[in-house]
């Protein structure tokens, strides 16, 4: 089989394990490639970092890559595939800092586009591909935590939130940091095929089933750009009343809006209704008390607002991707030992 060659495209402040993560996944692949094919002249995976200023990078932590540069923006033509490495970006102004440095960048990035090879990015990346407009009228998935920051500047992206990877053509894209590891895995299924891709699964202890990030979001980390102090104000009320009904018109009236004026404010600050947002926030809720308690089902629904489990239920499904039982045994803290008084058993029936 032909050697395929990948190349990393990475800034300063790239976050470390990001990048020795795919470098890892390509070595252990050559390693059992060389091992069930002894007759082999060559390695499967040739891998290298191309930097925007063409020279060693450092990392978020301190720590020194190797890197080069491309000599011209053809040379990127000569890769089998691409990937898009993330750098430590938490909110709005380090993403510009990133967008800058990572210009030089672009034109060898849109030549690669252009040739139908396979074009990848995670976390913090995805949003210089969409910068990029490389996405626009794709789909594509981001990391969870610059979701709205994300929907804010890129409109003409179809995010799917709830799916860890998503491939549009021969775009793929994935969720947070680690997610770099099944984005990688999708890589050599698709480069090399579906057997070394599942080899490399079991070597590396990497979930292949692991589809959606949903489980992992948390609206209390969350970056959030607008500068709308009464909508700011309307979101910590909304926190702080979960147990009450939370009328729309009784929100407009405590902060002296209309409701139409509450809604177009709501939509504009944050992409989304009051009611949507209330319900995402007694999802968060009933999540933490999941985790950090033995709290039964019913008294959990109660506790953030809600009196039908039945429908609760359904929501929490909906914004999870997990029945509320899978999430406690999947995510507590506490290690309790749930038997049918306590953990969450009427969701059964």
């Amino acid at each position: 089989m032909e050697m395929k060659r990948i190349t990393i495209f990475a800034t300063n402040n790239t976050v470390a394990s990001g990048i020795i993560g795919f470098l890892d996944v390509f070595s252990f692949c050559n390693t059992y490639w060389r091992r069930v094919n002894p007759e082999a002249n060559e390695d499967l995976f040739e891998c290298k970092v191309v930097s925007s200023h063409g020279g060693d990078i450092i990392t978020n932590q301190g720590i020194k890559v190797p890197a080069i540069g491309l000599n011209t923006p053809s040379d990127i033509l000569q890769s089998d595939a691409v990937i898009l490495a993330s750098a430590m970006v938490t909110n709005k102004s380090e993403f510009q800092t990133y967008l800058h440095d990572f210009d030089p960048l672009f034109e060898p990035l849109r030549l690669f586009a252009g040739s139908g090879k396979p074009l990848a990015a995670y976390c913090s990346g995805t949003l210089i591909l969409a910068a990029s407009g490389l996405l626009d009228g794709r789909e594509a998935t981001t990391v969870w935590w610059l979701n709205e920051m994300f929907q804010r500047h890129f409109a003409k992206v179809n995010l799917r939130m709830d799916k860890l990877v998503v491939s549009d053509g021969h775009v793929h894209t994935a969720g947070a940091t680690t997610s770099n590891m099944s984005l990688a895995l999708h890589l050599v299924h698709i480069l090399v095929g579906e057997q070394l891709a599942s080899q490399m699964a079991k070597i590396l202890l990497i979930d292949p089933n692991r589809q959606s990030q949903q489980p992992f979001m948390t609206m209390e980390l969350m970056a959030s750009s607008h500068k709308d102090e009464v909508i700011w104000n309307v979101q910590q009320w909304m926190q702080h009343h979960l147990t009450e009904p939370l009328l729309l018109d009784d929100i407009a009236d405590k902060f002296a809006l209309g409701k139409r004026t509450l809604i177009r404010r709501f939509k504009k600050a944050l992409n989304e209704t009051p009611a949507s947002y209330v319900q995402r926030l007694r999802v968060d809720e009933a999540k933490r008390l999941l985790e950090t308690t033995s709290l039964g089902l019913e008294e959990v629904v109660v506790r953030v607002g809600y009196e039908d489990v039945s429908s609760f239920r359904k929501l929490f499904i909906q914004l999870t991707s997990l029945t509320p039982r899978a999430y406690r045994q999947r995510f507590n803290t506490q290690q309790y030992e749930f038997n049918s008084d306590n953990c969450c058993e009427a969701e059964l029936h």
